[in-house]
């Protein structure tokens, strides 16, 4: 039993970019878990989602976002973020608009800072928290025509160990979890088989991810066995890459 469960005590687990793919498997996994989820995305799920409390919610706008996390604490205590939202366009950077990098950088490392900023100071007063980013694997085996992408979970890689630093002595954890390439709805659209056929041939175990596998390892990394571990990078990837 977790525990949430076992105290009876509503704990809120805030996940942007969570009504598809990677981020709903979080959100159903650490729904399962016992916390009440908080998801932030522009986008609706298809249905509605018992446990589950879905905000509409540009994270590139930093206003959007302080007020979905007061509403997110009108749940109860926030004791976990994970930051799973991204925006991702393919584009050899020669031709890269810099309207796509400037936006590749508000969702993906200034919704960080700006979710990280709301949810602070209700875990400084606890004593208490669990923040994850969702990274990538192609900051450790980059493709091309992704260069703007890869910055941008570089930079929240260097946030993750900084603030690991800074929030350890306040009982709060920062790790970041880094996905290999996951059989979501919009890869399976958007990404040749060849590709998948390519990246399974150099993964130790020769499948293809699903975002279970993620939710699964963001789930250890918010849980109390999780409490001595922060400023790590943890990859899923099947062994695609090893560090």
């Amino acid at each position: 039993m977790s525990a949430a469960r076992a105290t009876g005590a509503a704990r809120v687990a805030v996940v942007s970019g969570a009504a598809r793919g990677i981020g709903a498997a979080i959100a159903e996994r650490l729904r399962a878990d016992g916390f009440t989820v908080v998801s932030l995305d522009l986008q609706r799920p298809d249905a509605a989602r018992e446990g589950i409390v879905d905000l509409v919610c540009d994270i590139a706008d930093p206003e959007a976002v302080a007020a979905a996390v007061a509403r997110a604490g009108e749940e109860g205590r926030i004791d976990a973020l994970v930051h799973c939202a991204a925006y991702q366009v393919i584009a050899p950077f020669a031709e890269l608009d810099p309207a796509v990098w400037d936006r590749t950088f508000a969702v993906n490392v200034r919704a960080g800072f700006d979710l990280v900023r709301a949810v602070l100071p209700g875990m400084r007063a606890a004593g208490r928290g669990r923040i994850v980013m969702i990274t990538s694997s192609s900051q450790f085996t980059p493709p091309p025509m992704m260069t703007h992408y890869i910055a941008s979970k570089g930079a929240l890689t260097g946030m993750v160990r900084a603030l690991a630093t800074e929030l350890g002595p306040m009982g709060i954890t920062v790790n970041a979890v880094a996905p290999g390439l996951t059989a979501t709805a919009h890869a399976l659209e958007d990404v040749p088989e060849a590709h998948f056929e390519l990246v399974r041939s150099r993964q130790a175990i020769p499948r293809t991810g699903r975002p279970e596998d993620i939710a699964a390892v963001v789930s250890f990394a918010v849980s109390d066995d999780a409490a001595f571990m922060t400023g790590q990078t943890l990859l899923v990837d099947g062994g695609e890459g090893r560090i």
